[in-house]
Formats: structure tokens, C-alpha cells, sequence
């Protein structure tokens, strides 16, 4: 038979719980307050890592943490991923709007609806669904969207590509992008500096062109954009593979990154792939420069953590950004 729920225990009996567990918590005013504003569970998640190994080395015990692990450090933890999404979010911003951008401006040059016409894309693109999601999008906008209701009264609802992809999801877009024909796919990822490397095989290039890693890049940046615009723990998050595989290791933004696969899907993977882009979208930024800040500034400070937690490899512990050739 399932258990039954937790019991809802006050802010007072949560404070005496985390103690019972080993858990330090030298101020329990600030920590009540913590637990008040933030939320015993949501917090959890981020005192979860400081749990003490069972002896088996297979499960964690539910009722220990680690010697040393306080509240204190645990809400530095939570502070420090909450301006890690902030600092992330607005590099993924910048990405969006010009994937927007080129993606309307490029299907715009083949016809104003060209995204209307299942022909424009590959076959097997599933067109009718991805259309299908669009007008709901474009259905709940209006009444509440001047431009939309200016299209409906002026254009009988034609809603050109260009302005379509402001309304679309980032979500939306990428499904978008990845039904693109291959021709369309790489002219846009050129502009990104997305290349195929020039000593590539043909077998290479037929997989780059069956798979382009932009669109696994698009995706992996709807899934964290969400994350962090739902403020979800992203620090040591498993997140989508970005496909950091040898066609593509060619790209600077590969340099230093681990061959295991499952250090490239955390959060570091996803600042490299950010950092890369965003010099093709503005040039000259210094958005890696606040990222590797805010790491060896406000992380450093979490002395019970370590940044291989957020993928970063080992022989850069010390800093985000020597050996991964992004832009500094």
C-alpha cells in the first residue's frame, strides 16, 4: 500500500527536524524566515548532496546530513543558483531573440507564410502538429496583443513569419529550427559559427546535416530557460546532451570539455555553448567574465561543494574559463 503524506509541520518543528538530522542552524530566526520565504521542500533540494552516505555507499540515509553542513551554507547554496540562473538567463535571452530573428528573416525570404506550407520543411517534420500548437499560441494572443489584432482586422489573421516567430515559445522555435531543410539549417548555424569541420568525411557531413548540432543546442537551451524562468535548482542539474561528439569537436567552445558525456550535461556544458553563441550574437561581451565571477567569487564561499558538481572539469577547478577557449 502507498504511504500516506508527510505530516505539515510548522516552521518552528521544520527548524527542530533539520537539528534532529544534524543539521546546524546557529540563527534560527534568519532561518525561519528562510523557511518561510523559500519553502522547506524547494530547499531540500539543495541540502540533499550534504546527506550522509549510507554505509553501503548505495543509498543516502534520509535522517543524517554530513558533520559540518549548516543552514547558513545551504541558503549561500541557494542564493548563488538563483543569481547563476539570473546571469544564465539573460545569455539565453540574447540567443532567442536572435535566433528569432534570423529564423523569421531567412523563412520570410521563401514567401510572408512560409511557415504555412509543410513543403518548406523536411519530411519528417511533423508540421501539422508543430501548426497545430502555433494557433493555440496565436489564439490565446488575441485580445491581448495589439499586433496580433492588427493582423487579424488589417490581413484577414496572416501573420508573417518574421513577426510570428515574437509570439512563438522558445520551444516552439527550436521544434521550428530542427524541421528545417538542411540547406536552411546551415545557413543560419553559419551565422552562429556552427561549422562543420573542413577535414570532415562525407559520412560526417551526411550526419551533420541528418542531425545538426544546433538544433540539440536549441533544445538543451529551451530545457534550461525553462528551468530558470520556473526557478528550478539548476547548479548541479542533469540536463540534455548538447552532442559533443568528434564532429564537432573542431569548435573552440570544445576545448578542455571532458569526453564523458555526463560532465557535458550539466550546467557547464550549457555556459560553454552559451559563451560560443553569444560572441556570434555580441561580439565583445562580457557575460563569461560575470559567470566566472559570480563562480569563483560566491561558489568558493561553499566549502562543502565542489564545481565538478556543475561539470566543470577537474584540471579547471580553480575557474570556468582557462582551456575552454570561450570568450573571456
Amino acid at each position: 500500500m502507498p504511504r500516506p503524506p508527510k505530516p505539515w509541520l510548522s516552521l518552528e518543528a521544520q527548524i527542530a527536524l533539520l537539528r534532529s538530522r544534524g543539521m546546524e542552524v546557529a540563527d534560527p530566526d534568519t532561518a525561519k524566515q528562510q523557511l518561510a520565504a523559500v519553502g522547506y521542500y524547494r530547499l531540500s533540494g539543495y541540502w540533499y548532496p550534504y546527506r550522509r552516505p549510507d554505509p553501503t555507499g548505495e543509498t543516502r540515509r534520509l535522517s543524517e546530513f554530513n558533520a559540518g553542513t549548516s543552514f547558513a551554507e545551504i541558503t549561500d547554496l541557494y542564493t548563488f543558483d538563483r543569481h547563476l540562473k539570473s546571469d544564465v538567463l539573460s545569455g539565453i535571452e540574447q540567443i532567442e531573440v536572435a535566433a528569432r530573428s534570423r529564423i523569421g528573416h531567412l523563412l520570410g525570404e521563401i514567401g510572408p507564410m512560409a511557415h504555412t506550407d509543410a513543403n518548406n520543411f523536411r519530411p519528417a517534420f511533423d508540421h501539422t502538429a508543430w501548426w497545430r500548437t502555433v494557433t493555440s499560441r496565436i489564439g490565446r494572443a488575441r485580445g491581448s496583443d495589439e499586433f496580433v489584432d492588427h493582423h487579424y482586422s488589417t490581413y484577414g489573421g496572416q501573420i508573417p513569419i518574421w513577426v510570428l516567430t515574437d509570439l512563438l515559445d522558445f520551444s516552439d522555435l527550436s521544434k521550428l529550427y530542427a524541421g528545417m531543410r538542411s540547406a536552411d539549417q546551415k545557413t543560419i548555424a553559419d551565422w552562429f559559427r556552427v561549422t562543420i569541420g573542413p577535414d570532415a568525411s562525407k559520412t560526417a557531413r551526411q550526419k551533420w546535416a541528418k542531425h545538426p548540432p544546433l538544433a540539440n543546442w536549441l533544445e538543451h537551451l529551451t530545457v534550461v530557460r525553462n528551468i530558470c524562468a520556473h526557478h528550478g535548482r539548476l547548479w548541479n542539474r542533469q540536463l540534455p546532451p548538447i552532442g559533443a561528439s568528434q564532429r564537432i569537436r573542431h569548435l573552440p567552445v570544445f576545448d578542455g570539455l571532458p569526453e564523458d558525456q555526463t560532465q557535458v550535461e550539466r550546467i557547464y556544458g550549457t555556459i560553454c555553448i552559451t559563451a560560443y553563441l553569444l560572441d556570434a550574437v555580441a561580439p565583445g561581451n562580457s557575460w563569461r567574465d560575470e559567470i566566472d565571477t559570480l563562480v569563483t567569487s560566491s561558489f568558493a564561499k561553499i566549502t562543502h561543494r565542489r564545481p565538478s558538481e556543475m561539470g566543470v572539469p577537474n584540471a579547471l577547478s580553480g575557474g570556468l574559463q582557462d582551456g575552454t577557449g570561450a570568450p573571456g
